[in-house]
């Protein structure tokens, strides 16, 4: 079953939403300059408070050093530390190391590639590092762009880096049928594509991201039980 990562939470109301419709993994972007969905340490916290047993939390950084690392988890105990590669390659065995946390290493791949093998290399030399590999479309500040990238670069990393890995960049409850299909990734990420406006996750728009996921895997789309469903549909009414 492909996982659903959920990320760029800003509220815990929309966390509960997600949680509720049976999401896998939580995001937050953590202290980003640059990204409309950063939050502080503490409304992280909040965030998180709210994440039942069973679904991950992620907390998204741009760290500048090892100590900021230490920091974010220290405070927040997440289950998965997701950093870009501003962070020195060189450094992501020492992190490795340092935090029990699962290790997602974001690589963005530009909208216009010219030169797929360049890409690839660097997907490979990160993977070493990494538990997981994130490929996203390249922004100014990482990812986050809500733009899509040539998926076939992405199956092609897939297929040879070793490590699961989440297909992130523009994905929305019409194309992420068709990027699974293609990519066959191990889980999908997304933020822009199940909002309402920036940082405000619309819940029609998650329940419909994930029917789709779960269909496409194979899986049945009602992925929490029928009290939680009665429940929430009426609320959404």
């Amino acid at each position: 079953m492909v996982k659903v990562k959920m990320c760029g939470f800003m509220n815990a109301e929309d966390v509960k939403a997600a949680r509720a419709l049976g999401v896998d993994m939580v995001g937050a972007i953590i202290e980003i300059d640059g990204s409309s969905r950063s939050v502080t340490l503490k409304q992280a916290r909040e965030i998180f408070d709210v994440v039942s047993d069973g679904v991950a939390k992620v907390a998204v950084i741009m760290p500048r050093s090892l100590g900021d690392i230490e920091r974010v988890t220290r405070e927040l105990n997440p289950d998965y530390i997701q950093v870009h590669l501003n962070f020195l390659e060189n450094r992501l065995s020492k992190l490795r190391d340092l935090v029990a946390a699962g290790l997602i290493v974001a690589v963005t791949i530009p909208q216009k590639i010219e030169n797929r093998r360049k890409v690839v290399n660097q997907a490979l030399r990160v993977s070493e590092g990494a538990d997981y590999l994130l490929l996203d479309t390249k922004g100014p500040s990482g990812g986050g762009t809500g733009i899509t990238h040539d998926w076939t670069l992405s199956r092609e990393i897939r297929e040879v880096a070793g490590k699961p890995v989440f297909l992130a960049g523009g994905l929305n409850p019409s194309n992420v049928g068709e990027a699974i299909r293609l990519v066959q990734p191990y889980g999908v990420d997304v933020a822009t594509g199940v909002e309402s406006s920036p940082g405000r996750k619309d819940a029609k728009l998650m329940r419909k991201f994930i029917e789709v996921v779960r269909q496409v895997s194979g899986q049945h789309a009602n992925h929490f039980s029928s009290s939680n469903l009665r429940t929430f549909l009426s609320n959404e009414r």
